[in-house]
């Protein structure tokens, strides 16, 4: 039997709750717990593959569990095919299961790479073996906070940050931006990531003129994902970079955010899995657009190592404790001097200790044919 003719035999959803060692706080918002979706796929040859997405008050084990129906017992050689199938055979289903899809699809490429002994990059066609990391900040901030972590994460070799900010508080956010901007030394940049807190351009227009006084590299999610007409007529009045894209539904509504965006956030997790997300690497080429893709750097390193649209990868340090399954993964990233190291071990870095997460989880399902 050769590979493409290996069929998915078996296929495990998991919900999964995990409290935070230390609860942390964006904004207004205390974050506790972490819940997650994670499925274990297997061919039928034996290899095994994985994926995991934020469940974000989504009924995304139900999803997950019915796109994987869809897959169960189909070759791998339709794996191209599989991801536009199970997506429903009429619009309407499609926004609701492209992110089950996405699991399935990030499983099914994991456990090819398994089975052929290659990292994922190295099935794309690796073109570099190490790539700038950019850590996240914004958990709990004050200014001193901000000031303390940024400078230390320069002196790591970080040469990119991302802060988040509170949209909502232009004095508040305002002392944060100057803190982190005076902390950081010559050659260290910040962007900003305002997780869609405006509806109207003018809304967001003093924190562009504040980002563009204070050098930031970009501002991230001025307004929701519908939106993008506004971050355009936005983007027409900053010479601030904008991006857009991580909650993206499919290839044209990734086109759409296009227009009001520098930089694309692509999330193979979110929005259509490994295929998708190399379709939006070949977009954003033809449009001449950044490749910023969105946390799980685990996974989205190797599009980074296998495409140059890619600038750098985004991550939630594990040392933050904010993204608690990083502690069950069996290949942490590889962090020297800011960079991420391409990983030699097969796979899309995703092999989760699954029976370590068992005192995590709130539902299960094991389909076999």
């Amino acid at each position: 039997m050769t590979l493409a003719s290996e069929t998915i035999a078996r296929i495990e959803v998991l919900r999964l709750v995990i409290p935070l060692d230390r609860p942390v706080r964006l904004g207004a918002v205390h974050i506790r717990e972490r819940a997650y979706v994670a499925v274990q796929l297997e061919l039928s040859g034996g290899a095994a593959g994985f994926a995991y997405g934020y469940d974000r008050g989504m009924p995304l084990f139900e999803i997950a569990t019915e796109a994987s129906r869809r897959y169960l017992g189909r070759p791998l050689a339709d794996k191209a095919r599989l991801r536009q199938e199970a997506l429903g055979p009429t619009p309407a289903p499609r926004a609701t299961m492209v992110r089950g899809v996405s699991l399935c699809d990030i499983a099914l490429w994991d456990a090819e790479a398994q089975a052929m002994g290659l990292p994922l990059h190295a099935m794309l066609g690796t073109l570099r073996d190490s790539i700038e990391l950019m850590p996240v900040i914004g958990y709990g901030m004050s200014p001193e906070v901000a000031a303390e972590e940024g400078a230390a994460l320069a002196r790591r070799g970080f040469r990119t940050i991302k802060l988040m900010i509170d949209g909502g508080d232009f004095a508040f956010d305002r002392d944060v931006i100057h803190a982190l901007a005076m902390a950081l030394p010559e050659g260290v940049r910040f962007g900003l990531d305002a997780h869609w807190s405006w509806r109207r351009s003018q809304d967001a227009l003093p924190w562009c003129r504040l980002a563009e006084e204070t050098n930031a590299l970009f501002l991230e999610d001025p307004v929701a994902p519908t939106d993008w007409r506004i971050a355009a007529e936005l983007r027409a009045q900053t010479a601030l970079p904008l991006c857009l894209g991580e909650d993206a539904i499919d290839l044209a509504a990734l086109r759409d955010m296009a227009e009001g965006a520098d930089i694309l956030r692509l999330d193979a997790a979110a929005s259509g899995g490994i295929g998708y997300a190399l379709d939006g690497l070949a977009l954003a080429r033809v449009h001449g657009k950044a490749v910023i893709p969105h946390v799980f750097a685990s996974l989205h390193q190797h599009l980074g190592f296998a495409h140059e649209t890619v600038s750098r990868i985004e991550a939630i340090l594990p040392e933050l404790g904010a993204d608690p399954i990083d502690r069950f993964l069996r290949q942490p990233i590889q962090i020297q001097d800011g960079t991420l190291i391409a990983p030699e071990c097969p796979g899309a870095g995703l092999a989760l200790d699954w029976q370590a997460l068992q005192p995590f989880v709130s539902r299960r399902e094991v389909l076999t044919p």
